[in-house]
């Protein structure tokens, strides 16, 4: 699946070629004990600890981990381990980054406007992470489970398959049917506000609203980068 992404950067390009995100039911079976998980040896490299603008999903979305301009490395992008905290630590991470504030509702930018969305661990089994999306994006839900699933297989090759638990945890409207007649009653929109009418204006001119997102640049001022989708 393509997550409607443009323009990504070389290394973007690697970690969605090697992801597989097919959207499946949980399988059956369990999450490997903790003497189990898929080990790797720590990486020599000491993390620095320098006053840092962005984190690391920041720097990493825009391309800098290679540069003096970012305090990590690619050193520092993959985990020396595969487990349900590294997962939610990921997933914290882009959440908490500059990008993450125009998506996820637990950012005062993104919750003024009406998002409210959010993204959870369900389960992980083995090299199969299943995630949830909960509450309304601006951005299509795809597109936040892509974001999702590039940057996990970036810090943990081992995952090979990141999924939801069902297909209709992508869908932006939902059917809401008559439970006797099965008659559809009405469409519900889970997508949040289009509070400046911008998302409409980019669909109508053929744009796809996910490459700017829900903020024009100006709203962030010069101090801070604006990441594309």
């Amino acid at each position: 699946m393509m997550w409607g992404l443009s323009s990504p950067t070389p290394v973007q390009l690697a970690a969605f070629l090697f992801v597989s995100c097919s959207i499946t039911s949980p399988s059956s079976g369990f999450a490997p004990p903790t003497s189990q998980l898929l080990l790797r040896p720590i990486s020599s490299t000491t993390l620095s600890t320098p006053t840092k603008l962005n984190n690391i999903y920041d720097d990493w979305s825009t391309d800098l981990l290679s540069t003096a301009s970012s305090p990590y490395t690619y050193d520092d992008l993959i985990l020396p381990f595969c487990d349900d905290e590294a997962v939610v630590e990921c997933l914290e991470e882009l959440m908490d980054s500059d990008y993450g504030q125009t998506m996820f509702g637990r950012n005062d930018m993104a919750a003024n406007v009406g998002i409210t969305g959010t993204i959870e661990l369900i389960s992980l089994e083995g090299p199969e992470a299943t995630l949830s999306l909960i509450g309304k994006f601006w951005h299509r839900r795809e597109t936040v489970l892509g974001k999702a699933a590039m940057y996990l297989n970036a810090r943990m090759p081992e995952l090979t398959s990141i999924t939801v638990a069902s297909a209709e945890d992508l869908n932006d409207f939902e059917e809401v049917t008559d439970e006797f007649t099965g008659e559809v009653l009405y469409v519900d929109d889970k997508r949040s506000p289009d509070f400046n009418g911008d998302r409409e204006t980019m669909e109508y001119q053929g744009l796809d609203p996910d490459a700017r997102g829900p903020f024009p640049p100006s709203v962030f001022g010069s101090g801070v980068k604006i990441i594309p989708t």
